[in-house]
């Protein structure tokens, strides 16, 4: 992927959200293209103390004239996790650039500019599959096509298995508030409200509100899909109930639904997964009631877990939510089918509002998406709309108990945005 000229962050070749991670992001781009700067004050209003006795404010100006040197940079892709961010930049002589951003109370703590891992060109299905297994981490990988009504496999990873999903959970979240709107009980233009119940970790945006804040299911509901805003996840949980949902764990066609039971909340995998090692140890230990009762008996109020304390994988200790890639895909479907019966045509367009790769809309005129990362795990999935009508899913999930083999996300994201070349030719 070629360089095509200066870094000009205002029309970037991927979309970066305006979240508090990505106005950073945002800001280190502008600095990039820009002619000089930033200055000694700037630096002091945009950098943590910690970095700056690191990287002195008044030598910013210089450290940032160093890095312009390597470009001009052309952002290819962009990908989040809570407080950080990592975009994949094409410098000078086509050479591959990694921007790592981190922030803490809006400060950047974390900024890296290092050689990326180069992209292979995927030719083909067995390309994309050792692409991605070559992180090291397990990999699933599954598309189909729709073919005269009937779905059929254009790839599936040989033995694939059942994989946590990070964020991808939110789509069996907003199927069951689709199913409460179908049904009478929730209005698209209901309102919820942010409380210290609810209140969770980043991803997203709700958890700055002040308590009382509302806002309505379908604004909830778009931050759920669309910066994975896990505060609005679990005030849609709260809002239809935890069995409801499992209910549509069910009825959205996962093979084995037991799987999402309990169904967590945002809140309670933070909680169980890094809060205590005896709260982790006895979710492992617990059967089914165990797991129920365990949920009640954790407190309510504020999260006393540090973002920063999300470090080590809970998914081997079950903290986690689990789907192979056919759950997934069954997901997607039921998702559309249910959307057809709602006149308002909300839950097709917000799943749509990101959609996660680059591709042309000439070509993809409709894409939705929703994909999910926690330390160790990283899933992608996928259903489009070709301009000839064809629809397809496509789902990538990797896992790990390492979890710095995943680390380079904008890799994974890269590899597979070529897999629409190929749904597009199968």
């Amino acid at each position: 992927m070629p360089g095509t000229g200066p870094t000009d962050p205002s029309t970037p070749a991927v979309e970066i959200p305006a979240d508090a991670v990505g106005s950073q992001v945002k800001w280190v781009l502008d600095q990039l293209g820009a002619g000089s700067g930033p200055d000694t004050e700037t630096a002091q209003e945009r950098f943590s103390d910690e970095f700056l006795a690191h990287v002195p404010a008044e030598e910013m100006d210089a450290t940032f004239a160093q890095l312009r040197a390597l470009g001009p940079f052309t952002p290819t892709s962009y990908s989040s996790r809570g407080d950080e961010a990592v975009v994949m930049l094409d410098g000078a002589d086509d050479t591959a650039w990694r921007l790592s951003v981190a922030i803490d109370n809006d400060e950047i703590t974390t900024l890296l500019v290092e050689p990326s891992t180069e992209i292979p060109d995927i030719a083909g299905w067995e390309d994309l599959q050792a692409a991605l297994m070559a992180t090291g981490a397990d990999v699933s990988v599954l598309a189909e096509r729709e073919s005269r009504g009937s779905w059929n496999t254009v790839h599936s990873t040989p033995g694939s298995e059942v994989l946590p999903l990070g964020s991808v959970f939110k789509l069996y979240v907003l199927g069951a508030v689709q199913q409460a709107v179908l049904e009478g009980e929730v209005s698209w233009d209901d309102e919820v409200t942010v409380t210290a119940a609810v209140r969770s970790l980043p991803t997203g945006e709700l958890q700055d509100q002040p308590d009382g804040t509302p806002v309505s299911v379908a604004e909830a509901a778009g931050k759920m899909i669309s910066i994975s805003d896990n505060t609005a996840t679990d005030m849609l949980i709260d809002l239809v109930g935890r069995a409801a949902v499992e209910d549509a764990v069910a009825a959205m066609g996962h093979a084995d639904p037991a799987l999402l039971q309990p169904f967590l909340t945002t809140r309670e995998l933070f909680r169980l997964g890094w809060s205590t090692p005896e709260l982790r140890e006895a979710w492992r230990e617990a059967d089914l009631p165990g797991r129920y009762d365990l949920l009640e008996s954790l407190p309510d109020g504020e999260l006393e877990v540090e973002p920063q304390a999300v470090t080590d994988p809970s998914w081997p200790d079950g903290i986690e939510w689990f789907a192979t890639g056919s759950d997934i895909a069954e997901a997607h479907r039921a998702l559309q089918d249910m959307a057809d019966d709602d006149a308002t045509g909300t839950v097709r367009d917000l799943l749509a509002e990101n959609p996660g790769v680059r591709l042309d809309p000439g070509r993809w005129p409709y894409v939705a998406y929703k994909g999910g990362a926690a330390p160790g795990v990283f899933a992608l999935s996928w259903y489009a709309e070709d301009t000839d009508g064809g629809a397809y899913v496509l789902v990538i999930q990797l896992a790990a108990t390492e979890p710095e083999l995943l680390s380079d996300t904008a890799y994974i994201v890269a590899v597979a945005e070529q897999a629409f070349t190929l749904l597009g030719d199968s």
